[in-house]
């Protein structure tokens, strides 16, 4: 009978660590998203609003898709996109639940379009556009300890494009394409 009974014991040992490995996690590192400290901000420009919102969870921060928009990433229709406050890899590095300070947006200029969409052509795999967009957005995040993020949000129109996070470097992993459902 004892024999029997200790794989039982070993689960219930084995479930009670687990939960206390959970439950112990240091409170300074989550967010409180009920009671957000008074530097966090959640609007964003106009120019890239209608295509996302800021949403807090526990862990961080995090620029999704609307409500009508859907973000994936190219191959994919599972994994779903997000831009979260801990980027640049910097802010990783120290414990707490990161947050956006504040957001920038700029409207590129035609030649500024190009440039871009040459430079992504070249060193972005997941780029595939064979023509630059007629509207890239330039959005830089800064978060909680003051690092900046830069997100491109390129409008073939205005229900369709891509943005490309560069955190700090623009990489194929990190661009993601955006429509507006019907």
């Amino acid at each position: 009978m004892p024999s029997r009974c200790l794989p039982l014991l070993l689960l219930v040992v084995a479930l009670q660590a687990f939960a206390h490995s959970e439950a112990e996690a240091p409170a300074g590192g989550l967010l409180d998203c009920e009671h957000p400290p008074k530097n966090l901000t959640h609007d964003l420009p106009n120019q890239v609003a209608m295509a996302a919102t800021v949403i807090c969870m526990p862990a961080a921060q995090m620029i999704v898709a609307r409500e009508g928009w859907i973000w994936r990433f190219p191959g994919s229709f599972f994994d779903r996109p997000s831009i979260p406050a801990y980027s640049p890899i910097e802010s990783r590095a120290e414990a707490g639940g990161r947050y956006f300070t504040g957001f920038k947006a700029t409207e590129l200029s035609g030649s500024e379009i190009r440039k871009l969409h040459e430079t992504f052509a070249k060193t972005l795999a997941t780029y595939t556009d064979a023509s630059p967009p007629p509207r890239i957005v330039k959005l830089v995040a800064r978060n909680d300890q003051g690092h900046p993020m830069d997100a491109y949000f390129g409008f073939k129109s205005q229900s369709e494009g891509w943005v490309a996070v560069c955190a700090p470097t623009c990489a194929p992993e990190f661009f993601f394409l955006i429509n507006r459902q019907d």
